[in-house]
């Protein structure tokens, strides 16, 4: 089936495209004619989340609790050491590594960091780090949770902090921020 025949069908558009074309790869499949998908402008149309002066060590010190500056620094460490990228606050409340632009199927766009963290009251967020090729890291990381993209850790002392590492390098390398 050609790609313009779906997108004419209620109730799809270019981003389930994506979803579709996705799937028919994974199946080993294509569509017929492919539409010609948006190329990259530069623009960032995310304006939400952004880049900020902050310092993420200050940021992370005057957090409120104990737990939450502990283990903030201790994932600044950690990023830092496996990224050798500095560390960069992205909005209000997250610190970021690296840089990503993302051009999606309905022709938005925006920057993202590569992966980053932000240590949120109910757990740590992980960002960037998961993807079905790190399944079996996530079979040994401990305790977790996993969100459309985000990895939920409630304490670092609770997870394997090799596998932990491991997870960063797999998604610098990826280059690509989820969540």
């Amino acid at each position: 089936m050609a790609e313009k025949d779906v997108l004419a069908l209620h109730g799809l558009g270019p981003a389930q495209l994506g979803v579709l074309r996705d799937a028919l790869t994974g199946a080993g499949l294509a569509f017929t004619d492919p539409v010609a998908r948006p190329r990259a402008t530069g623009r960032n149309d995310n304006t939400a989340l952004a880049t900020t002066d902050g310092s993420p060590r200050k940021w992370i010190e005057q957090l409120p609790t104990e737990r939450r500056v502990e283990d903030g620094l201790r994932l600044l460490e950690l990023f830092g050491e496996v990224t050798g990228a500095e560390a960069v606050m992205w909005g209000p409340s997250m610190v970021g590594y690296g840089h990503h632009h993302y051009v999606y199927d309905s022709g938005r766009e925006g920057d993202t960091f590569r992966v980053g963290f932000s240590p949120r009251a109910s757990a740590l967020s992980l960002y960037g780090l998961l993807d079905p090729e790190v399944d079996d890291l996530l079979g040994r990381l401990g305790p977790h949770k996993t969100g459309k993209g985000c990895l939920y850790v409630t304490r670092l002392a609770r997870v394997d902090e090799q596998v932990l590492r491991d997870l960063i390098a797999a998604g610098w390398a990826r280059g690509e921020a989820g969540c």
